[in-house]
This record gives C-alpha cells, structure tokens and sequence, in this order.
C-alpha cells in the first residue's frame, strides 16, 4: 500500500490544500517533514487520509456517548463531520492510493449542509471508492470501508498501527514494570481480549459458586409426607370427592323442581299482563271512533284536494293580473320623451363650444413646452458647474491637509532619527559585535550545552558510583533467598504428589455413574407412581365424558323432532297467506291502486284518473296481517328450533372431541408406564431396591464426591502455591542476575564519564578563547562564568534591540526622502486647483442668470406649477365631458322608447291572461260540483265548508289516526291470539308436575345442601392441596437434585480453570498472553533493529515481560534497556514501533509511514542520531513522513510540508524542496 496524493477541503483550519507525493520535491525524497506550530494543522492531514480511507479518525474514536451542538446539529463528539470547518457549507477528503493488486484507486470522504448553505441541516456523510483506471465507481456508503480493507489489506486499527506511528509510546514501554508493559501491549496490538477472557472466567466461577450455594440451600426448604399419612389423606380424599358428586345430583334435582315451579309463575304473570293488555287496546278503540271517523272522511276529501288547491290558485292568479294591469296604467312616458329631446339640443351646444376653445389653444401649448425643454437643458447645466465647484472645493481641502500632514511628519521623522543616533552611540561594544553576531550566538549556545553536559555527566558519574556501592550491598541478601526459594518448591512438591496418590484411590466416574443409576431408580419409581394416579382420574373423566354424551345425543333428537314441527307449521301459515294475498287481489280495488297518471285505464281507457288514488279494502288488509303475523311466529319459533339443534351439536362435537383426547391421553400414559417400566428393569439390582435403601447410597456417595472436591481444591491450591514459589524462585534469580549485570554497567558507566568529562573541559576552553575575541565586554563575561544561560539571553535581547535600532533609523531615512518628494508635488497640484475652482465659479453664475429669464417667460404663458400637458389635458377634459353627455341623452331617450313599446305589448298580454283565467276557473267549479254529488249519497255529511275545513288542517294528523286505528285494530288480534297460546301453554305445564313443595321449602333445602357441601369442599380442598404440594415438592425435590449435580461438575471445571487462569482484573490470562506477544514483536522488532544499528538485539528475560538489550559489540553482554542513552533509546522504540507496524500488517506492504510525536523532548545530540536512523529507514524503499515543530529537525530534512497559521482562523500548506 503506498500513498500517491492528499486533497483537504474545509477541514478543521484547513481551507483548501494537495499534497502530491508524485510531484517535485516529494517524488525524489524518502523522507519529508512537516511542520508547523501547535494548532496550525499537522495531524489534520493524518484525519484527512483517515477519512478518506474508512471514514473515521484516531482522534475521535473514543467518545462515543457525549453530544455537541454543531450550528444547530447535535451530533455525536466522535461524529467525524466534526471535522467540517465552521462557516463552510461542504467539506471533503481525497486519497489517491496503489492497493496490493499494484493498481491506482482514489477514496472520497465528502460532508455537506443541506441546500448547500453555512445554516443548512448536516447530512450524512458520502464515501466513495473509484478505480482510476477508467473512473469507475466499486463501491460507497458502508461497503467503502469493506472495499477499502480488502484493497489496502488492513482494517482501521491496522491501519493506525502500520502506518500512524506513535513512538512516543514505545519510549513509555522500555521504562515500564511487567504490569505497566502488558498493558501497554494490549493498547498497542489491541489483544485486550485475552483480559477480558480471564475477567469473564473469574466472573462465571464467582456466578457458578453462589448459584450451587443458593440451590444447596433451596433444598433444605421441601418437606415431603410420610406413606401412612400419604395413604390416610388419600382414603378421605377420595371419600371427600365422591360425598360431592352425591350432593351434586342433589341439587341438580332441587334446582329443576325450583326451574318447574318459577316457569308456571311467569306464564300465570304472563296471562295477567296479556288480559290487562286487551281491555287497555279495546278501550282506546272505543273512546276514539269519532277521531276515527273523521279520518277516513278525510281520505276520501283527499281524492278532490287538487281540484280544490287549483281553484285557490286561479283565484290568486286573476288578483295579480289585474293588479299588474292597473299599476302599467298609471305609468306616463310621452312627457319624459319630450324633456330628454330638449336636454339633447343644449348638449350639442356646447360640445360645439368646447372644441372651439381646444382648438384655439394649440399654438400657446406648443410655445410653453418649448419653453420647458429650454428650462430643463440649462437646469441640467446649472447642476453640473454647481457639482464641478464643490468637486474641485473637497479636492483643494483635501491638498491642504494632506501638505500639513507631511509637514508634520517630516519633523516628527527628525526626531526619531536624533534619538535613535543616541541609542547606538550609547553602547559601541555592542555595536561592534554586530557585524560577527551569529558565529558568536551560535559559540554561545555550544559553550552553554556544553556545560550542560559536563554538568549533566558529573551527575551521572556521582549517580554510578553510588549505585554501585548499593549493588554489591545487595548482592548476598539475593543469594541467601534464592537459597531460601528452592527448599520452599521442594516441600510444596512433596506435598502435591501425597495428594495426587489420595486423588487416584477414589475412583470418580464409578461414583458419579452410581449415583446416577440410583437418581434415575428414584425417579422411574416416582414417575410410575404418578402415571398410575393419572390414569384412575382420567378413567374417572371418561365415564363422566361419555354419560354427557349420551344425554346430549336425547337432548339432539327431541331437538330435531321440534325442528321438523316448525317447518310444517311455516310451510302451513305460508299457504294461508298467499291464498288470502290472491283473494285481495282480486277484488276491484287492486285495479284502482294499479292506476297511474297521465297512463289509459284497462277499463275505460281514460288517462284522467280523479278515484285512482291507493286505497285497499279493509277487511282483507286485515287479514293479511294477521296471516303475516301467524307466518312470522312460525319462522322466528322455527328459528329458535335450528338455534336450539345447532347448539345442541356443537356441544356434542365438543364432548366427543374431549372423549377423544381423554382416549389419546390415557393411551400415551399406558405407553409412558411401559418405558418407564422397561428404563427400571434395564437399571438392574437398582430396581429392586427400596427408596430407603437408594438415599442411603445416595448420600454416602454424595460423601465421597465431597472427599474428591476436597481433595481436587487441596491439590489446586497446592499446585498455586508451587507456581507461585517457582515464579518467585524465577524473580529471585532474575533480580540477582540483574544486579549483577547492573553492577557491571554502572562500573563501565563510570569510567566512561571520566574520559568524557576530560574531554568536554578542553572543549570548553576552545570556543570561550574564540568568543572572547569578537566580544571583549569583562562585566558581560564575569556573568556568563556564573550564570551562562541567563547571560546568553541577556546578551541576544542586547544585540537584538540594537539591530532593530540600526533597521529602524534606516528606514526614517528612506521615509523622510519620500515625504519631500511628496510635499513638492502636493504645492503644484494645489495651485492648479486653485485656478480651476474659479473658471468653474464663473460658469455657475452665468446659467443661473439664463434660468431666471426663461422663467419669467414661461410664467407669462402658464404658471410654472403647471405643465402645458395638464393644460391640454384640462381643455381635452371639457371636449370629452361634453361628447359623453350628448350621448348619455341619446341613450336615455332610445331606453324610453323601447320601454313605451313593451308597455303596450305588456296590457295586451294581462287582458288575454284574465280571459284564460275566467274560463279555467268555470271548468274546476264544474268538476267540483260533479264529484260532491256522487259522493253525497255515500256521506251525506260531506259539503264544500266541510271540505274546505278538512283540506285546511294537517294531513299527516289524519294520516296518523289512520295508522293507528290499523295498530290498534292488529295489537287486538295479536293479543287475543297470544293470550289463547297462553292459556293452553299453562294447562300443559300444569299436567306435567315435578313437586309439591314450594318455592321457600326448596331454597331452605338447597341452602342446606349448599352449607354441606361446603364443609366438604374445605375438606377436600385440603386433602387435594397436600396431596398435589406433596407430589410437587417430590418432583421438585428430583429435578434440584440433578440440578445440584450437574451445577456441581459445572462449578469445578470453572473452580480449575479460576485457579489456572482468572482473576478479578484478567491479570493473569493477559501476562501470559502478552508475554508470548511480546516475543512475536521483538522478532519483528529485531529485523528493523537490525537495519537501524548494528550493535544491539532486543530479548525477552525467561518466560516473564521483562525486556534485556543484548550488546553485540560487548561480547553479547545482556543488559537492562534502563542503561541506554537518549538516543539508543529512540532507536530501540523506532524498532519497535516499525516491528508493531509489521505485526499489524498481516504481512502487506507498507510503502508510506507517517510518524507523529517524539522529537520534542531529544536533545541535540539524540536528535542527530534520530534523523540518522530516520534516513537508513527511507533506504529501505519507504516514504517516511516526519510530523514535528523542532527546529532542528526542519534544518536537517530539506524536503518540508509547512502548515503555517493565516490570519482569519485558517492555515495554508507550503511543500518545499
């Protein structure tokens, strides 16, 4: 995987920014810097690759809870759109990058606000890849990621691992404790795992111990009955139960006699409210016949209520049309005509006389807009000089001040020069080492770190040598407690092979099988027990199932029997009904109701029909109800009879069902009795044991897996406490053998400082001969002896301020030579000024003189606040009017004459109406007349007032009386026929007797028979509560005994692998995990070591996580890696940090490698030997990327990346070369 270019947009301080590694200088150069000051921007270019490569960043991966409000989104802090940069509508990320299949591919990481506004929503985020290639698009969204991984070949932990490398953490790993570097390990090649397992072994023996704790002291709380208590409460059980199937039938029978005796009550009741019923319906009959009466008269006023309602509508037809008629003729419009005729003539006079007047005043119009035009044009003129002489005045003042203000500066410039002159004369030592101040700064800062050192080494020559001394103080106690150690394993060895023998005398899966055996004997007795009792209460069941069965089988076919009446009775009053439907229409009346106006007669052919009105005789509509209302009681009693037969068999379906599942279920219990019979004999002599005799060997089993536990946690301890004091042995040896070593190391360190501190002093005397040469101040020098580094910056800060005097009255000089000159073309444009100003007041005076006098001119023709178009405008107004009013005269006066013509046509129209009227009203009297003698002799009551009377009130009153004379009439019928029905029904319930008794006596018995079964149903609630509580806890008891042993076995596999592996934090799964991980990397890590320097070799000490540094040019000396130097200490953890890059990497080919921190805090020295290692790094074919602000290092890489800080919040990137 290698890098081709980078493009950031709006991100974080970055605006806008390409990074291209193909290009000038970063195509020549392996190793590149970047730099900048804090905040400028650096490690947004690692978020930026990030980003484009799986769309999140290191930085932001750990808060994953915690909201932020984001311009009005609240979005997560590891949201990676955080990253947007504030004010900017869209951001993005690019990478250009070679997969492991050597082909070009680019990754696009874009974030964008909605509507493309800075106040939009954000949205989600867009990921891209594309094959450059043909520029095709493989995937986006989140199979990117997937595709990103499976092109590059690392995840994204890999990836920060193999190509975002943190140094600094490793120079944090060398100086760490065993414990301090396994965690270490577990943040750097993320196997945090391995703790985790250990936690979760540690947590599940803890769950396993207090869950068999629990269940052992569950089993404390069954209590189970004895077999002759067992047996006693069963006899009075079954007693108890067949004492309330007695009581039952009992008041069963109670309850029927109770049933027989309310239902000939409520027919009596019945009877009663049907006779008070029909008294009630034949009184409001009689005591409303007139009302009656008068209503049938009102159906037969009916048949001539048109006739009556057209009479009343001619005779208010003849009322209007003569009224109209008298009103047209008091309207006059001949004297109107004239006065509009003689309005015409005056109009037409003075439309003459406007347009007279306009034409005479065009001549005048056209002399006052020229007038105007000139108006304006010298106006236009007068505004333009004016604004040219206030132009040229601002100009002029401007000139003015600007002169005063050179002059003034000017002298303030000679000033500053004087003092600035003073300044440097003050101090001509200073000023003399001006020309020699870098060579003699940089003497400076070497003879300061020098001292530095040679202060530094006297420590560390002080420092060896007591630590030598303490050594070999320390050596004897060690060999004495090694000593000590090895008897301690010895004992513990002795004592852990006596337990292995104990251990080997029990066998334990005899044991366990036995037990085994005799549990599952226990319970195939139980079982066998149970299915017995199930199987007498399902015999009990079925005898009761099928005694239901064949009552509901009598109850089905009286049912059906009752079915089969109804129908024939329906099928009878249906005949009834239609014969007496035939008769009716047959009678004349049925004709009459079929007539339909407008439509001949098939009688007599006629198309007026003044009798056809719906009208039914009454005596067979009566008939038809009651026929109805017989055929109705048929299908609702045949109804209630299917009702009746499908509940009936719904029921017996339901029963024989249950009969069915009673059968399968007592067949499936005979079968389960089989198995459980055949699973205890094949358990051998077991099933001839008793129940006493299984416990027994139960527990003394139980016993003996208890000495086996015992014996297993003595020997798990045991086999600790000898790990433990073989491990100490180890430390012991380890520390000794370290002391030793370290004893050797601080011998040679102290020698070493001697012939480095020589060295260093003669150095010293050197370069303070040469600075002395260019810088000969003794009171400068007598400070620097005490307190160089204070001197140095006292020294710097003097030089610097008289340089800056030196540039300072440089630049008064070039200042005050360009103020002269500025002052001399300031004089000339001034006068220059000065004249135009006046031709352009000489010109403002003669326009305004031209204005007034095309003013007065004007105001002769029109006034001024008059424009000749409003003028021409007022005399076309006049014209206008005039015209208008002509033709509005000419209007009216047509409009009067077409109304003279209509009023005339109008009369003749009214007289010919009142003619038809009169005739019309003749023909409905008539009529009228006719029909009142025909039906006088049929109600000789019946006369024209009466008539009148009748149509006058409301029909539907009369109609309402009519409805319920026929209601009243069928309720009659209805009732008198329910209340016979009645009467037969009570004397057949009558002849079927049940009891004498009555209702109070039969209560008393039965609430006698209720408080008795009661008493019962206590009992036997009691006995069945201890009998079912017995057979639980029995079961219950069983299956917490096999729970127990199975915890068991479960609970001292996880008590093993407790004391092998678990602990409350993971400690010990995660130290063995990570010591063999630990080797994996320093394998890795010696392959770069190798290429770096020569010298060393990294090894782990034993089986523990200490690291030793093996010396090659002393003889392979094996040393502490507390004993390197600054820089052997960087170029052992740059070894380690490429081998963990290696072992993240799954193998794959890194060809871009970013390193980030680290450098800040090395010395100069240190530093040099970094970079070394640095350029031997990029000579393995690598782009090694170095992220940094040390100064030191940007003059020592050529080829930089510069994030430099812009005002405005942003930064700009600069690669030089």
């Amino acid at each position: 995987m290698k890098l081709i270019s980078v493009t950031l947009t709006n991100l974080a301080s970055i605006t806008q920014a390409t990074i291209d590694f193909e290009q000038t200088p970063l195509q020549q150069s392996g190793l590149f810097a970047i730099t900048g000051d804090t905040g400028a921007g650096k490690s947004t270019l690692l978020d930026a690759i990030c980003l484009a490569l799986y769309a999140k960043t290191a930085r932001l991966k750990n808060d994953l809870k915690n909201t932020v409000a984001f311009n009005g989104d609240e979005i997560k802090l590891n949201d990676p759109r955080n990253l947007l940069r504030r004010g900017c509508a869209q951001g993005s990320a690019e990478v250009l990058f070679i997969g492991q299949d050597n082909q070009r591919y680019k990754a696009c990481w874009k974030v964008a606000r909605a509507r493309n506004k800075v106040d939009g929503r954000l949205k989600v985020a867009e990921h891209e890849i594309y094959a450059l290639a043909d520029e095709t698009l493989i995937a986006q969204k989140s199979a990117a990621v997937k595709c990103t991984e499976q092109l590059i070949g690392l995840n994204f932990e890999q990836f920060t691992r193999a190509v975002l490398l943190a140094q600094h953490e490793f120079s944090a790993f060398l100086k760490a404790s065993s414990d301090e570097r396994a965690q270490l390990l577990e943040c750097l090649t993320g196997t945090d795992k391995f703790s985790r397992i250990g936690q979760t072994i540690f947590e599940l023996h803890k769950n396993k111990k207090v869950e068999l704790e629990q269940l052992r002291l569950s089993l404390e709380a069954y209590s189970l009955l004895s077999d002759e208590e067992l047996d006693d409460i069963t006899i009075q059980n079954r007693q108890h139960h067949a004492a309330l199937e007695e009581y039952k039938q009992q008041q069963k029978h109670i309850e029927q006699q109770k049933n027989w005796l309310q239902t000939g009550q409520a027919i009596q009741s019945k009877v009663q409210d049907h006779t008070t019923q029909l008294n009630h319906v034949a009184e409001q009959l009689s005591t409303q016949s007139a009302e009656f009466e008068l209503a049938q008269l009102a159906t037969v006023v009916a048949q001539i209520s048109d006739n009556r309602a057209q009479a009343k509508q001619l005779i208010v037809q003849h009322k209007e049309c003569t009224l109209e008629h008298a009103q047209l003729n008091k309207v006059d419009l001949t004297e109107e005509i004239r006065k509009k005729e003689a309005q015409h003539r005056d109009f037409i006079t003075i439309e003459s006389q406007t347009k007279a007047t306009f034409e005479q005043q065009q001549p005048s119009i056209i002399q006052v807009r020229t007038l105007d035009t000139n108006r304006t044009a010298n106006k236009a003129q007068l505004d333009n000089a004016q604004r040219e002489v206030e132009t040229i005045q601002c100009t002029l003042d401007k000139t003015a001040a600007e002169q005063q203000a050179l002059q003034k500066n000017l002298a303030d410039d000679n000033a500053k020069a004087t003092q600035l002159r003073d300044t440097l004369n003050s101090d001509p030592q200073g000023v003399a080492a001006l020309p020699h101040w870098q060579h003699l700064s940089a003497l400076l800062l070497k003879l300061e770190q020098l001292a530095t050192q040679r202060t530094t080494l006297s420590n560390e020559r002080q420092a060896a040598t007591q630590q030598v001394t303490q050594l070999a103080e320390l050596c004897a106690p060690l060999t004495l407690q090694v000593d000590k150690q090895q008897q301690h394993s010895l004992q513990i060895e002795t004592q852990l092979n006596a337990l292995k023998q104990e251990i080997a005398q029990l066998d334990y899966e005899a044991i366990q099988q036995r037990r085994f055996a005799l549990q599952s004997g226990l319970a195939c007795k139980e079982s066998l027990r149970n299915v017995d009792t199930e199987l007498t209460q399902l015999q009990v069941e079925l005898d009761k199932t099928r005694h239901q069965q064949h009552s509901l089988t009598l109850q089905l076919k009286d049912t059906e029997q009752q079915t089969e009446l109804a129908k024939q009775r329906v099928a009878l009053t249906q005949d009834n009904y239609n014969q007496v439907q035939l008769r009716a229409s047959e009678n004349i009346s049925a004709l009459r109701s079929a007539l339909q106006p407008g439509k001949e007669c098939v009688v007599c052919g006629a198309t007026e029909h003044p009798y056809g009105v719906e009208h039914i005789d009454e005596h067979w509509q009566n008939l038809l109800d009651d026929f109805k209302v017989q055929k109705a009681q048929a299908e609702q009693a045949l109804q209630q009879a299917q009702t009746r037969y499908t509940e009936h068999l719904s029921t017996l379906e339901a029963v024989n069902v249950q009969l069915q599942v009673t059968l399968q279920q007592q067949a499936q219990l005979g079968v389960k009795s089989q198995q459980l019979t055949t699973q205890l004999n094949e358990l051998g002599e077991v099933a001839t044991l008793s129940d006493e005799q299984c416990h027994s060997q139960i527990t003394s089993l139980q016993a003996q897996l208890t000495q086996y536990s015992a014996l297993s946690a003595q020997q798990q301890d045991a086999w600790q406490q000898f790990q433990q004091a073989q491990t100490a042995l180890q430390a012991v040896q380890t520390e000794l053998k370290n002391t030793e070593q370290a004893l050797q190391q601080h011998q040679h360190t102290t020698q070493h400082c001697d012939h480095q501190l020589t060295q260093l002093n003669q150095d010293i005397c050197d370069i303070e001969r040469q600075a002395q040469q260019l810088f000969n101040d003794e009171d400068w020098w007598s400070l620097f002896s005490e307190q160089n580094h204070q001197a140095r910056l006292s020294l710097t800060a003097r030089i610097e301020q008289l340089q800056h005097v030196e540039h300072s009255l440089n630049l008064l000089a070039t200042s005050q030579q360009n103020a002269r000159n500025a002052l001399d073309v300031i004089l000339a444009q001034h006068a220059e000024q000065t004249q135009q100003c006046g031709n352009a007041q000489h010109r403002v005076d003669t326009l305004a003189a031209s204005a007034l006098q095309l003013d007065q001119a004007r105001t002769l023709l029109l006034p001024l606040e008059q424009t000749p178009e409003q003028w021409q405008q007022a005399l076309q107004l006049a014209v206008d009017n005039a015209q208008q009013q002509v033709v509005e005269v000419n209007s009216t006066l047509a409009t009067l004459a077409h109304a003279l013509q209509e009023k005339t046509l109008k009369q003749a129209n009214l007289q010919q109406q009142l003619s038809q009227i009169d005739q019309q009203t003749q023909t409905v009297e008539q009529r009228f007349a006719q029909w009142l003698s025909q039906q006088q002799p049929v109600f000789p009551q019946l006369d024209a007032e009466l008539i009148d009377s009748i149509l006058c009130q409301d029909q539907t009153h009369f109609l309402a009386l009519h409805a319920q004379h026929k209601q009243l009439t069928t309720q009659h019928d209805q009732i008198q026929a329910t209340l016979a029905h009645l009467q037969a029904e009570y004397t057949q319930h009558q002849a079927h007797a049940m009891t004498d008794k009555s209702v109070t006596e039969l209560n008393a018995s039965l609430d006698k028979l209720n408080q008795q079964q009661q008493a019962t149903q206590t009992l036997w609630l009691e006995c069945n509560t201890l009998l079912t509580q017995h057979e639980k806890n029995v079961a219950q008891l069983q299956e917490k005994q096999t729970q127990l042993s199975a915890l068991q076995a479960d609970y001292e596999h996880w008590h093993l692998l407790d004391k092998l592996l678990g602990d409350a934090t993971g400690k010990k799964l995660r130290n063995i995990a990570q010591t063999q991980t630990l080797k994996i990397l320093l394998q890795y890590a010696n392959q770069h070591l190798q290429s770096l320097s020569k010298r060393y070799k990294l090894t782990v000490i034993g089986h523990s996580l200490d690291i030793a540094i093996i010396d090659k040019d002393m003889a392979d000396e094996q040393r502490s890696v507390n004993t390197l130097s600054g820089g052997e200490s960087f170029l052992v953890s740059l070894a380690l940090a490429l081998g963990l890059a290696s072992l993240s990497s799954n193998k794959v080919h890194i060809g871009s490698l970013f390193i980030d921190e680290g450098f800040g805090t090395l010395d100069p020295e240190t530093l040099s030997v970094a970079l070394d290692a640095l350029d031997s790094l990029q000579a393995q074919g690598r782009k090694v990327g170095v992220i940094s602000h040390v100064s030191e290092m940007t003059e020592r890489v050529a080829t930089q990346i510069q994030v430099k800080k812009q005002p405005g919040g942003y930064s700009s990137l600069t690669v030089k070369g």
